[in-house]
């Protein structure tokens, strides 16, 4: 049976503690999650032993066995944890699980977890046959139109009610990042801004929180605030900052500047692709600084360079490309020629 983390305590409070749980994802926030609701449920009925593993070249797979025929002094059954970083057990770990699988010992609960399995780990005899005598549950980031769901469901877990813009906010800052994504939620829990809490007050609070994040240079292009954007994006370069963010982020600010050029209705397209009011404006000043017969043409091939740059490692000098890319947002015509 597959379940999610958040389908689990149902699960377990219909069904009990299965022989073996197997816990794979993506997200180690859901994975924890799952670890938690396993534990706090074996600790209600009485399952106070516990041990832990992790799968490492010094680890000796006869200790699933021996702690299956070792008695317990404190509690009738006991919970067995072992963690796969890589979920490849090898071929000794693979025939030990299968053994376990086909004569799960009684008394005792196996729960592995891992990252996210591929497409030749699900087809493994090992996970295939543990799979079929107990519990999966799939820990993987939502997708992206799941994740206002998740967030609204994660903030009532602590009290926090939030407007829908708030929702979409979130949803739009920490995508593919839940751990960041709770912190934010519980740092929300302990404030005492006025409930439901709007976009506004996210963005307020994150602004105080990193002046110098992806989205406080973003708010410097969309600007065309030249001095400030180019001094923020080198604080995030030599912060080491996550690429992968501020390459997104750049390459959406010229898909929604494209979007809104080729509007019939600008203030409309601005609502429906999520551009507050207060922006709305400084986008269409945006979309006229860009509006030059071939700027667009030539942001879109210096994004096309940082993108191979970035994932191919292509010799191209990346601090140099982004450097460019800000400058024309910006101030396009302080950028008399660039080599494309």
């Amino acid at each position: 049976m597959q379940l999610t983390p958040a389908q689990l305590p149902d699960h377990l409070a219909k069904h009990g503690l299965p022989a073996v749980v197997c816990v794979f994802g993506d997200a180690p926030l859901l994975v924890d999650d799952a670890i938690q609701h396993i534990r706090q449920w074996a600790r209600q009925h009485g399952i106070d032993e516990r041990l832990r593993y992790v799968q490492d070249s010094q680890f000796d797979w006869r200790q699933l066995t021996d702690q299956s025929a070792s008695l317990s002094l404190f509690s009738t059954h006991k919970l067995l944890e072992l963690e796969m970083p890589e979920a490849k057990p090898g071929r000794d770990g693979g025939d030990t699980l299968r053994r376990y699988a086909q004569h799960p010992p009684a008394g005792q609960t196996l729960v592995l977890l891992g990252p996210r399995l591929k497409q030749e780990q699900l087809k493994a005899k090992w996970y295939q046959e543990l799979a079929a005598v107990g519990t999966v549950v799939t820990a993987n980031n939502p997708e992206r139109h799941q994740l206002p769901q998740f967030i609204q469901q994660r903030a009532q877990r602590y009290g926090v009610q939030l407007q829908t813009n708030a929702i979409e906010r979130l949803a739009l800052w920490f995508e593919g990042n839940l751990l960041a994504l709770d912190q934010e939620l519980q740092k929300l829990a302990l404030t005492d801004l006025p409930q439901p809490i709007t976009a506004a007050d996210i963005q307020s609070i994150a602004q105080d929180q990193s002046r110098f994040n992806v989205f406080a240079l973003q708010e410097a292009i969309v600007a065309g605030q030249l001095a400030p954007a180019l001094h923020r994006l080198q604080r995030l370069l030599e912060a080491d900052s996550e690429f992968a963010i501020l390459n997104w982020m750049l390459q959406r600010e010229w898909q929604l500047v494209m979007t809104l050029q080729q509007a019939d209705n600008f203030d409309e397209a601005c609502r429906k692709n999520g551009v507050w009011r207060n922006q709305v404006n400084l986008y269409r000043q945006f979309c006229q600084r860009l509006s030059a017969p071939g700027t667009m043409a030539q942001v879109a091939n210096l994004l096309a360079q940082l993108e191979l740059a970035f994932k191919r490692d292509v010799g191209a000098d990346i601090n140099t490309l982004a450097t460019h890319l800000v400058t024309l947002y910006c101030q396009p015509q302080a950028v008399e020629h660039i080599i494309l």
